[in-house]
């Protein structure tokens, strides 16, 4: 996850402005090699890779790539394909000088190489490690849900960051971690644009631009962000196919952080880390309304979005709380009329609407 000290990222975030890009990356052909016997559990694992929490749709994308390469020691020609090598071992099994040379030469032309023991290694952990030096080796039940959630899907991710896209519209095991890692950077990113901007309307020598613009870029970042869920959902590339069967999503959070500067912004320079909550939140609350809906295909309603942004006002809490020593200091603006800042900052608790 991005932290607000990686501007770079957070600003290539919010100023994305190609679709064709990001189509492109999700649309990437991802060749993986699943190598085992016909005990090991290989052809588990390979179709473990399209475990979905619902039928999938007969359009959604996955079935037009190609699936893992499922392949034994005996017959890893193709493999020399693969951007990606898995391979499958039960808790006995011992390697043979054949399948070292093997694994030596995977280790050799730089393949990315994941093993994966079908079963705790117990007392022989230690032996079977040292025959896999240069692989990330773990282990656990391949027919466990849980075990691939938890430990299989983050290695791949850790270890192919640039094919994260490509990997959940391949294959539907990653979409969920793909989409929660893609609301989160994109949370961040839209709260630590607001920072910046709001730290520029304190400093304007930053030279940050903060008016109406400010809304149409964080926006802009939210629609960037349903436009990729649903690519890794499997939809279409046509960006009206995402956005017009859940533009009222992104209307809600544009409403909330419309009401949230109208109230934070009445007096320039203060309110910077409740304005960077509301970015966070509001945008955390679109994405998880659009992953609802792109999941499970249930419609989702105002209340649900609702939900998702009151809960991630908490979450904001610890997000954005220790940007205030961060913020430069400054005195309190003069008041006019001499009146107390107290009078000019309270806000009732109803308008009488």
């Amino acid at each position: 996850m991005p932290s607000f000290a990686d501007v770079g990222a957070i600003f290539k975030t919010v100023r994305e402005i190609d679709l064709q890009v990001i189509a492109a990356q999700a649309q990437r052909q991802v060749w993986v090699a699943i190598v085992g016997g016909e005990t090991s559990g290989a052809r588990d694992l390979a179709t473990a890779l399209y475990l979905a929490p619902r039928v999938l749709p007969p359009e959604d994308a996955s079935f037009a790539m190609a699936g893992p390469l499922l392949l034994t020691f005996e017959n890893t020609a193709l493999a020399e394909r693969a951007e990606l090598v898995v391979l499958v071992l039960d808790e006995a099994h011992t390697a043979t000088n054949a399948e070292r040379a093997v694994f030596q030469e995977w280790i050799a032309a730089d393949k990315k190489v994941i093993v994966v023991f079908n079963q705790a290694l117990a007392d022989t952990r230690a032996a079977a490690l040292s025959e896999w030096l240069g692989a990330r080796v773990i282990e656990g039940p391949v027919v466990k849900r849980e075990f691939l959630e938890k430990y299989f899907v983050p290695t791949v991710l850790q270890l192919m960051p640039e094919y994260k896209l490509a990997l959940a519209r391949n294959f539907p095991l990653f979409r969920h971690a793909v989409a929660m890692e893609i609301i989160n950077d994109t949370s961040i990113a839209n709260a630590g644009y607001a920072f910046s901007t709001g730290i520029a309307e304190i400093m304007p020598v930053l030279n940050i631009p903060f008016n109406v613009a400010d809304m149409v870029i964080l926006t802009k970042a939210q629609a960037f962000m349903v436009y990729r869920l649903g690519l890794i959902f499997g939809l279409s590339t046509r960006w009206q196919d995402h956005l017009a069967a859940f533009g009222s999503t992104i209307g809600f959070g544009f409403v909330w952080r419309t009401i949230a500067r109208q109230l934070i912004g009445l007096i320039p320079g203060l309110g910077v880390l409740p304005k960077t909550m509301i970015a966070y939140a509001g945008t955390y609350a679109v994405g998880r309304g659009a992953l609802e809906w792109y999941d499970t295909g249930r419609q989702v309603k105002r209340g649900d979005v609702e939900n998702y942004f009151r809960e991630a006002l908490e979450r904001a809490k610890t997000v954005v709380g220790s940007l205030g020593d961060k913020a430069p200091k400054i005195s309190a603006p003069k008041l006019p009329f001499g009146r107390k800042q107290k009078e000019i900052l309270a806000i009732p608790a109803e308008t009488g609407d």
